[in-house]
């Protein structure tokens, strides 16, 4: 199965890195990783690196790894390949892991008293069900609950029938180690086998019995969680204190859309997937349901199981509680294959002792569902893969029917059976493999034209910049390097590159940086890249947070914050800007506002304050000599008028915009476009709400759409998501567009607002700021430099220095916020606060001041010291508390 279905990647020269996330996570973050631990074992005594400042403005790496690879028993085995072939590695531990997802249902099939060739055939459907085929290339990480979850069960029927709790406490352990996200989905479905089977086995007559083995699964289960403390509490700290956000209990949704319920059944069979509910079975399945119900004694807890899914499937608030009660995406689906594989096994091995009721009632299933796939498709579209699954469940039924009649006939024969179990089982193997092909081959979806070509994703990470990078001059100053807001490709690059900069592009974010997005408002935030896209090319941001550097191509050069000017080009049109303007890494502070003051101004005020002082949680984090901030910010409000660009296409009242057909314009005419030249020019729509003009009867009413601004050369453009992408949505009230700097002989006077989607756009506001020249500026910047820390030690544990101050003041750095860092000032240990919403700063007194800050991943030694008390317990349990029961059967 695997070289049918692989072996065209190589025919192509493909890869298995999915050019999106695979590329800019998967891959990179597996590499680099290999990397650290190769570092520390050549090293031992320099220590792990828990902190790495490449990764975004800095990041501890259990919290920004921890969600891919850090648990997963499989990467460490990438250690018995040399660096040159790293990439061959990722891909055969891709294989190893499905090798392993048959192997563990393999043996809970053997524990199930199903042997014989029918576990040969439902660990085939399992393990080259949809789910699996989907994330060999998209989150190769997501196939370790395949592995887990029938490992898991093995572990309840053991402790079920008094046998050894260890295999339990053991897969608890490696299931919270590898990813916290899955081990919650494993616990609350273990939980549901774990009930569904006890009553099976034993019925409501043993009540009393429900209690002990509650209790037995509980302590089991704490123990293994005790025993991945050392990974999972760190792991969890992070996801608890990053930029995530649940938002409303199932989005607010009471029913999915319509085409959610099409999809439940034209899914079924088929490499497709909807809200990430990932069916794609085996068409045998479908002869199966109807077994199911019929034979539903003999299925026992596979039936109850698989029809509380049903009923799970149908509703958001399902979904929802699933995924940790966020947005409801059915992650949790990877779950469904094993019962049906196992229903699958168990009628595979009755093939030949079907009654004719049986059969009939799969004649009227696949009738019936021929007949439903004709509705759904004439809605929705007919595609040829949505006729095959009937083409071979279709032919199945022929050969059980056929074989069957024989039977009762007594003309059957051995070698009769043996033609048509191999006939059964080739039929089964070539419907999988037709899926996978419909999904990975150019005849099908083509997603294999979405991956890498071989060999080549790292030379593509080395390229990033056009290895100007490796060009720029030493320097003792710590800086970083930045993008402009073009560069939408630039995500988790800096990590390959080893080189500081500002985006990230990761699941788990530090939620201190999320937040100083938000109070500046830029407007290409994400929840989970808060700081893409060169910070909207917003110049005193960039020079706040230590970007000395900009490298970009040559076309992006008019999106250069002002003040960035062109050092070098290259002859494949790269560029690298440079500022004189960039802060420091960490400097005295004696002005302040609190956060509660700094809220009441617009962003770009906040923006430009950070240039004069530092933003406090409260007026209690002061020192007593800081003074108030109380000058004014040079941001101009310009006046204008608004029109309609083309009046069949977009109207405007009063706080209203009426767009009638997609890409509606407005125009902002300025009254008097003197007022700027000579000056950085903003757009800020607040209090925005969108209701489209048609609502898409199967998918819902859409939300999402684009606002285009245009100005002079510059263009820029702020995605509003949908609903239905329940990780990245969240609903943007304001927008903020950075039209770039205006020359003084500029005499453009009309900004453009294009919006995407027809409908009704309610806008409170709409604001042209205006920022002019400041020559006081780069004396500002003087001054920090003047009261800057002066650095001797930089590394990923300890950044540490000197400075000598004639007042008290905040030293303030750009290191993100976390409770991570310690800081020591002479010796002495002194409380970190939060500073300008997103990084750390330490009060200081007046004169000589040495600083050291040093950093710990938090709860890491409270983890350590719940696994050797989980260690004990297991000593314990096996020495007093694992003695083997009375066996029942």
């Amino acid at each position: 199965m695997i070289i049918g279905i692989y072996s065209y990647f190589i025919v192509l020269q493909k890869s298995f890195i999915w050019e999106g996330d695979g590329y800019s996570q998967h891959y990179l973050i597996f590499k680099d990783y290999l990397s650290s631990i190769r570092s520390f074992l050549a090293q031992p005594s320099a220590g792990f690196q828990f902190w790495d400042w490449s990764i975004g403005m800095g990041s501890d790496l259990f919290a920004a790894y921890g969600y891919y690879v850090l648990g997963d028993p499989f990467v460490y085995l990438g250690l018995l390949f040399p660096v040159s072939m790293t990439e061959l590695a990722f891909h055969v531990l891709v294989l190893l892991r499905v090798y392993c997802i048959g192997a563990a249902f393999l043996t809970y099939c053997s524990r199930m008293n199903v042997s014989s060739s029918g576990a040969l055939v439902g660990t085939m459907m399992y393990t080259f069900t949809f789910y699996v085929i989907l994330n060999v290339t998209r989150h190769p990480f997501f196939l370790m609950p395949m592995i887990f979850f029938p490992l898991l069960c093995l572990g309840i029927e053991k402790i079920l029938h008094n046998e050894s709790k260890l295999l339990f406490i053991f897969m608890i352990f490696i299931s919270a180690c590898s990813n916290f996200y899955f081990f919650y989905m494993l616990s609350v479905l273990i939980f549901i086998y774990a009930v569904i089977r006890y009553f099976h086995l034993y019925g409501m007559k043993k009540m009393k019995l429900l209690f002990h083995y509650i209790w037995k699964s509980v302590y089991s289960y704490l123990i293994g969680l005790l025993l991945s403390g050392f990974l999972f509490m760190p792991i969890v700290w992070g996801f608890l204190q990053s930029s995530r956000e649940p938002g409303k209990f199932a989005s607010g949704l009471t029913l999915y859309p319509v085409k959610y319920y099409f999809s439940l059944i034209a899914n079924l069979f088929v490499s497709e997937r909807y809200l990430w509910t990932v069916f794609g079975f085996s068409a045998f399945v479908l002869l199966l349901i109807p077994i199911l119900w019929i034979r539903r004694k003999t299925f026992g807890f596979i039936s109850s199981s698989l029809a509380l899914f049903s009923i799970m499937l149908l509703l958001p608030a399902f979904g929802s509680v699933m995924n940790g009660f966020a947005g409801p995406y059915n992650r949790w689906t990877f779950v469904l294959p094993m019962f049906f594989s196992l229903g699958a096994a168990m009628l595979y091995n009755q093939r030949f002792h079907l009654e004719k009721k049986e059969l009939k009632a799969m004649g009227c299933m696949l009738t019936l569902y021929s007949l439903v796939m004709i509705l759904i498709g004439s809605v929705i579209g007919f595609r040829l893969a949505y006729a095959m699954p009937i083409f071979f469940a279709l032919v199945l039924f022929v050969l059980l029917l056929v074989a069957n009649k024989q039977r009762a006939a007594q003309s059957l024969t051995i070698k009769g059976k043996k033609l048509y179990s191999a006939a059964l089982l080739v039929l089964i193997m070539g419907n999988l493999a037709y899926n996978a092909m419909d999904y990975y081959y150019p005849w099908g979806q083509d997603t294999l034209d979405l991956s890498l070509d071989y060999g080549t994703v790292d030379e593509d990470y080395l390229m990033t910049f056009d290895q100007l990078e490796q060009e720029l001059p030493e320097s003792k100053d710590i800086s970083r390097i930045g993008v402009t807001s073009k560069d939408n490709h630039v995500k988790n690059q800096m990590v390959g590159l080893n080189q500081m900069g500002l985006n990230s592009y990761l699941s788990v974010t530090n939620g201190a940086i999320s937040d100083f997005a938000r109070l500046m408002e830029t407007g290409q935030f994400q929840l989970i890249q808060p700081l893409r896209n060169g910070f909207d090319d917003r110049r005193v941001a960039n020079n706040v947070l230590g970007v000395r550097y900009i490298i970009t191509k040559a076309a992006n050069e008019k999106y250069l914050p002002y003040g960035y000017d062109v050092v070098k080009e290259t002859d494949s049109n790269y560029i690298v800007a440079e500022t004189q303007d960039y802060f420091p890494f960490a400097y005295a502070n004696t002005t302040y506002l609190t956060k509660e003051s700094i809220k009441k101004l617009n962003p770009i005020e906040r923006e430009l304050f950070l240039s004069y002082g530092v933003i406090l949680d409260s007026e209690s984090d002061k020192v007593k000599e800081l003074d108030a901030f109380n000058q004014e910010l040079s941001v101009d409000e310009v006046e204008h008028q608004i029109i309609s660009a083309d009046s069949t296409k977009a109207t405007v009242e009063q706080n209203e915009i009426h767009v009638i057909e997609n890409n509606g314009t407005i125009e902002l005419v300025l009254d008097d476009p003197s007022a700027v030249q000579n000056a950085e020019v903003y757009v800020y729509l607040e209090g925005l709400d969108f209701t489209p003009k048609v609502s898409d009867p199967l998918t819902g009413t859409p939300t999402s759409y684009s606002a285009k601004v245009a100005f002079g050369e510059q263009k820029k453009t702020i995605y509003q998501s949908n609903l239905l992408s329940f990780s990245s949505y969240f609903k943007r009230t304001k927008m903020l567009f950075n039209m770039g700097y205006q020359e003084g002989n500029a005499q453009e006077d009309t900004i453009s607002i294009q919006f995407s989607k027809a409908g009704e756009y309610k806008i409170e506001d709409i604001t042209v700021l205006s920022v002019p020249l400041d020559s006081t500026y780069s004396d500002r910047v003087a001054e920090k430099r003047d009261q800057q820390l002066m650095i001797e030690t930089f590394d990923n544990h300890t950044v540490s220095g000197s400075i000598d101050l004639s007042v008290p003041s905040i030293l303030t750095t750009t290191i993100p916020y976390t409770k991570g860092w310690k800081a020591e000032v002479n010796g002495e240990k002194v409380e970190t606060i939060q500073v300008n919403e997103g990084f750390i700063g330490i009060p200081l007194q007046a004169g000589p001041s040495n600083v050291t800050f040093t950093y710990q991943t938090p709860f890491l030694r409270l983890g350590i010291g719940a696994s050797l008390l989980g260690l004990v317990l297991v000593i314990f349990n096996t020495l007093f508390w694992n003695k083997p029961g009375k066996k029942t059967t």
